[in-house]
C-alpha cells in the first residue's frame, strides 16, 4: 500500500525528442530561430508550473512524492496505472484520465485535478492536505 500522495506535474520537456539520433539531439535556451528561443512556449510552461512546484515541495518535502513528466514518456501510462490501483480510482474514472490528458496537467493521487493550465498553488496544497487527513483518520480509527 502507498504511503505517500502521489503529484504528477505533466508537461512537455524543452527539447526536441524525436528524430534525433544518438548525436543530433538539440535542446536548451541557447538554440534560437530568428532571435527567438526554439522552445520559448515550453519553457513558459516550465516557469509557470514553477510556483506549483516551488510550493508544493517546500510545504511537504517528502512526504508526497512529486513528479514531473512528459506526456510522451511511455513511463506515464504506468505511473498512472500505478496510481489508479493505489488509490482505488474507478474504471471509468480512471479511462476519463487517461482520454484527457493534454500536454499540460495535473494529476493528484490518480485523479485529473488541472488540464491545460497550472491550478493556484494554495488549491493543490489544500487539496494534498485534506488527503493526507483522511489517511490518517482512516489509519487512526478505531478497530484498525
Amino acid at each position: 500500500m502507498r504511503t505517500r500522495p502521489s503529484v504528477l506535474l505533466i508537461r512537455e520537456w524543452e527539447e526536441q525528442t524525436t528524430g534525433s539520433g544518438c548525436c543530433g539531439r538539440v535542446e536548451g535556451d541557447f538554440l534560437t530561430r530568428k532571435g527567438e528561443p526554439t522552445f520559448r512556449e515550453r519553457r513558459a510552461c516550465m516557469e509557470a508550473m514553477a510556483p506549483l512546484s516551488r510550493t508544493l515541495r517546500e510545504k511537504f518535502g517528502d512526504s508526497i512524492e512529486l513528479q514531473v513528466v512528459d506526456p510522451r514518456n511511455p513511463a506515464l501510462i504506468f505511473l498512472l496505472l500505478r496510481d489508479f490501483w493505489a488509490f482505488r480510482v474507478g474504471f471509468i474514472e480512471a479511462l476519463k484520465t487517461i482520454g484527457l490528458l493534454p500536454v499540460q496537467a495535473v494529476v493528484v493521487n490518480g485523479r485529473l485535478l488541472s488540464r491545460g493550465e497550472w491550478p493556484d498553488p494554495p488549491e493543490v496544497v489544500r487539496i494534498l492536505e485534506e488527503t493526507m487527513s483522511q489517511r490518517d483518520t482512516f489509519r487512526l480509527s478505531p478497530g484498525a
